[in-house]
Formats: C-alpha cells, sequence, structure tokens
C-alpha cells in the first residue's frame, strides 16, 4: 500500500509556521476554515487516508502551501506552483523544513493560465506536470483575466479519471464588499472609509511592490478593481495579458500588462463567481460529473463581514 506524504515527513513545522501571509489572526482563522472545509470533503473528493494507490497532486497557486498541508494524508507525491516567487520560496521553507524531499513536494514559479501556452517555459510541459490524479486552485481564480480558461487548464493537467477542484468566493458577498453592505449599519463607514480599509487588508495580505501600488489606487482614486458585473454583461480585465501571483494566504495571480518605459500595470479579473458559471466552465473544459458545496462557515476578513465559499469539482472523461 503506498505510503500518504504525512508519514514521510513530520508536518509539525509547517503546521505552526507563519508567514507575512498567514500571521495576523483573520488570517490564521482563514487558513483554518479552508483547511478544515478541504478536509471535511475528503470522502465527496474520493479521497482515502492512506491513500490505496499513488496519488498525485497539482497545487496551483499553492502559496505557503495550506492546501498541500490539507492534502498530506490522501497524497504520495505534490506539484506545488505559484507565480510569486516569494510563495515559492516560503513553500519550499515550510516543506523542506518539515522533513519532505523535494522529490515529493516541491514548489516551483510557473504561470501555466497564460493565454499563449507557447509562453509556459517547456519544463512544465512535461510528464512531470501532466498526468496529475488532483489539480486544485484555491481562491486565486477570482485573480485571473480569463478563469475559463484557468479551468481548462488545470483539467488538460489531469489523468482521464482524473479531478478539478476549484475553491473561490460567491459573487454576491464580493459585490456586497464593493458596496460595503457587508457591514452591519453600526459599524458603516463612508466610501472613502471602505476603500481604505480595503486597500489595508491588501497591503496587509502582500509583500510585492505591486500591491502598493493597487493601495495608491484605492487610496487616490477611489478605483473599485475587477468586482464581476454578469448582470450587465461584462467582467473588468478581460483584455489579452498573463497572470503574476499575489496572495492573500494562499498566492494567486494579478493581471500585469507593461505601460510605457517597460512599467508594470496590474488588472484584475471578475472577484467571486456564481456556481452555475463556475460549474459551465467546468463542463466547457470536457469535465463531467460536476457539482459544487458551499461552506458551511461564512469567512471572516478584516473587518469586512462574513464571505461565503465554496468548491466546485468535476472529473476528466
Amino acid at each position: 500500500m503506498p505510503i500518504p506524504l504525512s508519514e514521510q515527513g513530520n508536518d509539525e513545522f509547517w503546521k505552526t509556521a507563519t508567514s507575512a501571509y498567514d500571521s495576523l489572526d483573520w488570517q490564521k482563522k482563514l487558513t483554518g476554515q479552508i483547511k478544515s472545509f478541504i478536509e471535511r470533503q475528503a470522502t465527496w473528493l474520493a479521497l482515502s487516508s492512506p491513500p490505496t494507490t499513488d496519488v498525485r497532486l497539482l497545487d496551483y497557486a499553492c502559496g505557503p502551501g495550506i492546501v498541500s498541508l490539507s492534502l498530506l494524508p490522501y497524497t504520495t507525491q505534490i506539484r506545488a506552483l505559484d507565480v510569486n516567487p516569494h510563495q515559492v520560496l516560503e513553500y519550499n521553507r515550510r516543506s523542506q523544513g518539515s522533513s519532505y524531499p523535494p522529490s515529493l513536494i516541491r514548489a516551483e514559479e510557473a504561470d501555466i493560465f497564460l493565454p499563449d501556452s507557447s509562453s509556459i517555459p517547456a519544463k512544465f510541459n512535461e510528464e512531470e506536470y501532466k498526468n496529475f490524479d488532483y489539480a486544485i486552485c484555491s481562491a486565486a481564480l477570482h485573480h485571473v483575466d480569463n478563469p475559463a480558461l484557468g479551468v481548462q487548464r488545470l483539467a488538460d493537467r489531469v489523468k482521464v479519471g482524473g479531478r478539478v477542484v476549484i475553491i473561490e468566493f460567491l459573487e454576491r458577498d464580493l459585490n456586497a464588499l464593493a458596496e460595503g453592505s457587508v457591514i452591519s449599519p453600526a459599524e458603516a463607514a463612508s466610501k472613502e472609509e471602505r476603500l481604505r480599509r480595503n486597500a489595508e487588508y491588501r497591503s496587509h495580505s502582500h509583500d510585492n511592490a505591486h500591491m502598493k501600488d493597487f493601495q495608491k489606487d484605492f487610496l487616490a482614486e477611489g478605483k473599485q478593481h475587477g468586482i464581476y458585473h454578469e448582470q450587465h454583461g461584462h467582467s473588468h480585465g478581460q483584455e489579452q495579458g498573463h497572470s503574476h501571483g499575489h496572495s492573500h494566504v494562499h498566492g494567486h495571480g494579478h493581471d500585469h500588462e507593461s505601460g510605457e518605459g517597460g512599467e508594470k500595470k496590474h488588472r484584475h479579473g471578475p472577484h467571486g463567481f456564481k456556481t452555475e458559471q463556475m460549474e459551465k466552465w467546468f463542463r466547457d473544459a470536457g469535465l463531467s460529473d460536476v457539482k459544487s458545496v458551499i461552506m458551511d462557515e461564512k469567512i471572516e476578513i478584516m473587518g469586512f463581514g462574513g464571505f461565503e465559499g465554496f468548491m466546485t469539482v468535476g472529473v476528466k472523461e
């Protein structure tokens, strides 16, 4: 019987390690909620501990490794990818600090959601990064320029019978955040205060320079980036571009575009989804038996109130 990853290292270091990505109280609670949600869905995901056969996992937009840590008891090999080099370093610091050899668990910097697949480095098109049993992306797709393409790229990475798993926020909650309606009347602040909170939240959650620019956008111009309004028939940031990573706690993509003088300008994809739309993207990607489940407990984010999360799963035919 295959030996699960949880028995091939000491994950205590990983469980207790923190960084700028998950050191604040609300971040710790959020990572705990995501981890518990994944663990509770193990049977629904057809996972067993110990695994009855070798189970290979692709953890895309891996961040510091919350998803990977949750799935150690069910897997025998993990390959993790993130477009943020700082997240990759932190992931590998935690996995190696827990005595997991890189042959079993390793993160690398890569963007497999690039619109032009020929721009993806050749090494990530080799067998090591194909035919996974599971490909999972947590709390990242709402930062992607073309979410449907992202789902397709994950589907391309799993073998026949493999599963694609997306964890995301429901659209209505993130739209409510933009309008401030998730804050109770007693806590309600001015529009400027809501924008300030949003900018501070993002600043606390990120340590790379482009997030400082994003914060300036909110504070100086009051721009509400990337909220997806399906009823208006459009979403923001749908031009051709490519994704670059950041993290709430997981490490995932913002979009960048070169401006004058080579300066990077970032754009944002849809923030939150309807489960019906996500399930359609799964079916369009050739996935079957597509189902979604809503998190029992709302996620609390830095004074903004509760957000509903969900998981969508599909099987490759």
